[in-house]
């Protein structure tokens, strides 16, 4: 009896002592050793390089930023008006700043949260870019935001479905990441819905990566060893990617849904007698000479969730052969995945792999401008 005693006891101390060292190797792996990872918000508030030169940059605008964005998600994103002093949501929609109360003509813009623009002021959304060229050239057109957070092709459509056209508007999707990120990344057939989780598909990692959050959650405020967890849970792939049947399967998803909403859109859009085109969207992943502070983005685990690069690497590329074979059956499209190679002329651009700051959505509203308006004002 005295020799079993013994034995646990030292059994006991030994794994408490064990305890001991791999909870003291996690404090100084945590708070020496490890980057600090910080959240979207954490991050902006820092003030990186695409706001230094940014006159509106405050805290009143990153607060205002943060919270303006409130509604419901259905089969698409149901905004609240809001009214503040840089974001304004009126009829569940984005403001245009600048919109002629009296227009000849319309633009109107679909697209996700990239054209939604959550990053920048109403003025400096691509819309409101667009509208003061257009405003500069002496037209009398109004460009309109129906830009969303979080929507697909597919989606898009449905919102356009619900705006009344009319004979000479101009219909542009202004596409790409949300089909790839949602469908492709997250495994979400339908794109983003009711129970699809708007970070990255949780429900797709491993066993030990769910694991690993939930020993987090429930240990967080009393073991250093629990951020260990988190850390294995936030740099894990999701089976969508790391299986190759299952990324290949995505991709033809993705593309068969990019196909039939843009067809689609078009079918809509020519029964009203307007015209259609879309726009393949730039990412980070596209462009050329990536500064040292883009490949600090690209290593941002929370800001891009490992996996991604491969999703959109053997995305983009099918959405790119797509929207060329319907361009062939008369579907304008313009890829400008090319659009921000001149960007460092500017400094930096990119918040994360695929939001811009007011200099990005000029140069993307400057694109559009030549490719759309230009023509069509040179034909009055």
């Amino acid at each position: 009896m005295k020799s079993a005693v013994s034995n646990a006891l030292v059994i006991l101390i030994a794994t408490l002592l064990s305890l001991a060292l791999l909870e003291v190797g996690a404090w100084i792996w945590v708070n020496v050793v490890r980057d600090h990872q910080l959240s979207r918000w954490e991050f902006r508030a820092t003030q990186p390089p695409p706001y230094q030169n940014a006159d509106y940059f405050s805290e009143r605008f990153l607060k205002e930023s943060e919270t303006f964005v409130n509604g419901r998600l259905a089969d698409v994103v149901k905004l609240d008006d809001y009214h503040g002093e840089y974001f304004n949501v009126t009829d569940g929609y984005r403001v245009t700043k600048g919109a002629p109360p009296n227009s000849k003509r319309r633009i109107l813009l679909f697209g996700g949260s990239t054209l939604f623009g959550q990053e920048v002021p109403d003025e400096h959304t691509i819309a409101s870019h667009l509208q003061r060229m257009v405003n500069d050239a002496g037209l009398a057109w109004t460009v309109s935001n129906y830009g969303l957070p979080g929507m697909d092709t597919s989606q898009q459509v449905s919102i356009l479905k619900t705006i009344p056209l009319r004979e000479e508007d101009i219909v542009i999707f202004y596409h790409g990441v949300n089909d790839i990120y949602y469908v492709v990344f997250g495994g979400a057939s339908e794109g983003w819905r009711p129970g699809v989780p708007n970070f990255r598909p949780i429900q797709e990692l491993s066993s030990l990566a769910q694991w690993m959050k939930r020993w987090h959650e429930r240990l967080k405020n009393y073991s250093h060893t629990a951020d260990l967890a988190l850390d294995i849970f936030d740099r894990s792939i999701p089976a969508t990617i790391s299986n190759k049947d299952a990324l290949a399967l995505g991709v033809e998803l993705s593309a068969d849904r990019f196909r039939m909403a843009v067809q689609e859109a078009q079918g809509i859009v020519l029964k009203s007698s307007a015209e259609f085109e879309h726009y393949l969207q730039p990412t980070i992943f596209n462009v050329n000479q990536k500064s040292r502070y883009e490949r600090g983005l690209l290593a941002h685990y929370l800001e891009t969730p490992p996996g991604v690069d491969i999703a959109f690497a053997n995305g983009y590329p099918k959405l790119r052969e797509v929207s060329l074979e319907l361009q062939l059956e008369g579907v304008s499209f313009m890829d400008i995945t090319d659009v921000l190679d001149q960007r460092h002329e500017y400094d930096e651009v990119f918040l994360d792999f695929c939001h811009l700051n007011h200099v990005g959505n000029r140069l993307i509203a400057e694109r559009i401008y030549v490719e759309s308006v230009e023509p069509r004002a040179n034909r009055r």
